[in-house]
This record gives C-alpha cells, sequence and structure tokens, in this order.
C-alpha cells in the first residue's frame, strides 16, 4: 500500500459476500447470523458486496473494471488466474467488542470477523492463494 489503509467494515448475512477485487469471495453459509468483517486490504482494492449466487458472473463481467484487482484486460486476465479453490471454516463469535478471528488471504490482506454465535464462512481465493484463520 502507498498510504494508510484504512479498513472497511461489511455485515455479512448468510446467502451473501463480499468480493476482493476479482481475487477473493468470502461469504457467509448456512445458518450463520449476520457477522461483522472488517477487511484490511490495500485502498485500491475495490471491496463489493452481493449476493453468493451472483458473485461468480458479477465477477466475470466487472473484473479488470468495476472489481481490481485484477487490472485490464479483465476477463482474460481472470482466466489466466484460473479457478478457484474454496475453504470452508467455522467461526465461534464472542460477541460485539473484539474480532473472534482473523482471516488471512496470502498477498491481499486479512479481515477480521466479528459477531455472537457461530459463522460458517466460505472463503473462495485461486488456487495455490493460502489462507489462514488466526485466532
Amino acid at each position: 500500500p502507498k498510504k494508510k489503509v484504512e479498513p472497511i467494515t461489511f455485515r455479512i448475512a448468510a446467502g451473501k459476500c463480499a468480493l476482493v477485487g476479482g481475487l477473493a469471495k468470502i461469504e457467509l453459509i448456512g445458518d450463520s447470523k449476520p457477522f461483522l468483517f472488517t477487511f484490511f486490504v490495500a485502498n485500491e482494492i475495490k471491496l463489493h458486496l452481493t449476493d453468493s449466487a451472483k458473485a461468480d458472473e458479477f465477477t466475470k463481467k466487472h473484473a479488470g473494471k468495476f472489481l481490481t484487482p485484477p487490472l485490464e484486460p479483465g476477463p482474460e486476465r481472470i482466466e489466466e488466474i484460473g479457478e478457484f479453490e474454496y475453504h470452508d471454516i467455522e467461526i465461534k463469535g464472542d460477541g460485539w467488542k473484539q474480532a473472534a478471528a482473523d482471516i488471512t488471504l496470502r498477498g491481499l490482506g486479512w479481515v477480521g470477523v466479528t459477531g455472537a454465535g457461530t459463522a460458517h464462512v466460505r472463503i473462495g481465493v485461486p488456487k495455490g492463494i493460502g489462507i489462514t484463520v488466526r485466532p
């Protein structure tokens, strides 16, 4: 990042997801109650909330334009990046005062997850891009 990262927080409910540029998808699945997801990524990375069912089509259509990175030409670059692999994790929230876990996205940043109850989170990233969960 060229300047201080400004964290952005979204309230994500089951069936919704956040797109981290065209390079990652974080969604709440199952019967999870809404949780807060605070994104710590470079300010140039565009974040977008959408329905999980529409996310793949939205990414293909808007990568390189509305969703960056990747940069132009978006559709060709998405094909080069290849298929996403998905990781399902369970996070047990302790309330709204502090994050229950951080999800790191190698090369992109991290996401703090805050809430009460259990969150079933699915993370989609290009194959070979690691994720870790820090309690």
